[in-house]
């Protein structure tokens, strides 16, 4: 994936044992306030190509790992959730993720007659499994409560779930499950090739 800073400096460790165990080091800079960002990669192989993984932010530490595969206006609206978790807002906190998910909706295509709709669309498409369709819409029902209950108050322990398990949802969807696709076709082009040599 491509990197919008200005990159300033690379470092490349790597185990002299094994040369697939590797880490790309990035000091660059941010286009938009110039500040300092660091950044760690660990090189990956998929059949013969070989490539580095998706960039790990070390610096600045803002206490959730963000995946920068995300597209920016999803990233965007998760940012602005954790500056509101930050700041104790809690709700508020609650009310930015259920964005993010109908964010995540349309992101990816899906737009139903409400939230509801468009979740269970995902499912149906197999965007999502029925685990992340569970998260989802218990987010989208927070999200609900937040917004239109003024009764009701949300805890920190309850802001930082929801602010989890939405990035869960986002990781599994722009990562993991891509990653997890490619396994599975090297794996299989592995036995096929052994069934071959038998």
């Amino acid at each position: 994936m491509s990197f919008e800073g200005e990159i300033l400096h690379d470092y490349i460790s790597e185990n002299p044992h094994d040369w697939v165990e590797a880490y790309k080091y990035t000091l660059s800079k941010c286009p938009k306030c110039e500040s300092p960002i660091f950044l760690e990669q660990e090189r990956e192989v998929d059949f013969d190509i070989v490539y580095w993984g998706t960039p790990k932010t070390l610096y600045p530490q803002i206490d959730f790992h963000i995946n920068p595969v995300i597209p920016d206006k999803i990233r965007e609206s998760l940012l602005e959730s954790i500056q509101c978790y930050k700041a104790k807002s809690y709700t508020a906190t609650t009310i930015m993720c259920r964005r993010v998910i109908e964010g995540f909706c349309i992101t990816k295509g899906v737009k139903g007659r409400d939230l509801k709709s468009s979740i269970e669309k995902l499912k149906k498409e197999g965007i999502i499994n029925e685990q992340l369709y569970e998260w989802a819409n218990e987010l989208r029902l927070l999200g609900n409560e937040a917004a239109h209950n003024i009764d009701v108050k949300f805890s920190a322990t309850d802001a930082r779930d929801t602010l989890d398990f939405t990035i869960a949802i986002l990781d599994f969807s722009y990562s993991f499950k891509d990653k997890f696709e490619k396994f599975k076709q090297r794996m299989q082009t592995n036995r096929n090739t052994q069934q071959g040599e038998a």
